[in-house]
């Protein structure tokens, strides 16, 4: 397999994990000393701290991956930039699809050591009054 594709079946698992609430399964896919930087910023080093801060905005939420980009891999480093949308159902009863974000992904040795986000959700929950 190419770094890529090891990179987006990481990805792949990590997100599958979140979108099902599984925060352990997630934080497998984790460095110990990872950086999860959301708009904001936002920081965390745990998914369950993320998904705590999610859950009482979301009845659902689902993300989906599109495009992947290779942009550098060398020595068990790989940076991958992901672009995809976020679909689901706000607390008030909301719903939501389309919200586009793009992830930049830090993978060292197999591992996601970073994940930056860049999103619209906060132009879309003004735009709703949420």
């Amino acid at each position: 397999m190419t770094p890529l594709e090891h990179a987006r079946e990481l990805i792949e698992r990590f997100i599958r994990a979140v979108n099902n609430g599984d925060a352990d399964a997630a934080q497998r896919c984790l460095t110990p000393d990872v950086q999860l930087v959301f708009p904001g910023p936002t920081r965390f080093q745990r998914v369950a701290d993320f998904l705590a801060l999610s859950g009482p905005r979301y009845q659902r939420v689902a993300y989906t991956y599109g495009a992947m980009e290779l942009a550098q891999s060398h020595q068990g480093h790989t940076v991958v930039f992901a672009q995809g949308t976020v679909s689901g159902v706000f607390a008030n009863d909301q719903a939501f699809d389309g919200v586009r974000y793009i992830d930049r992904f830090d993978i060292d040795n197999g591992l996601i050591a970073s994940k930056e986000v860049w999103s619209d959700m906060a132009d879309r929950m003004r735009r709703l009054g949420v």
